[in-house]
């Protein structure tokens, strides 16, 4: 699974990172994982997601939205992502009009930190 915790000017952010999947399944897979970690959680998190090279898609979008009401508009502070390119755009404001909080996309990881961290 590649959830792991960065610490930025002494902030902890939950890294979820995408980046490793190949496929649309794959990614689909990880959320999934990453839907579960938060249910098992007693923390709130600010959140990096890297989803610089996975295929993303509407499917994906669909339960994103899904997982975002049943378990991370209620623990989640404060969300960035990076990689977020193309139809990855379009799906990413699509969501923003549904989710109770919005993420903000960043083209660097570095700018997406000192973000989250404000």
């Amino acid at each position: 699974m590649s959830i792991s915790f960065i610490h930025h000017k002494g902030i902890k952010i939950l890294y979820v990172d995408y980046s490793h999947c190949n496929t649309t399944k794959e990614t689909i897979n990880h959320l999934y994982e990453v839907r579960d970690y938060f249910k098992n959680s007693q923390e709130k998190f600010i959140v990096l997601n890297d989803f610089s090279t996975a295929p993303v898609s509407n499917e994906f979008m669909e339960l994103a939205k899904i997982c975002a009401k049943e378990v991370f508009d209620e623990k989640t502070i404060k969300s960035a992502c990076i990689g977020i390119t193309g139809i990855k755009k379009i799906l990413l404001g699509a969501f923003n009009l549904i989710a109770k909080y919005k993420i903000a996309a960043f083209n660097s990881k570095v700018e997406a930190l000192n973000y989250l961290v404000v």
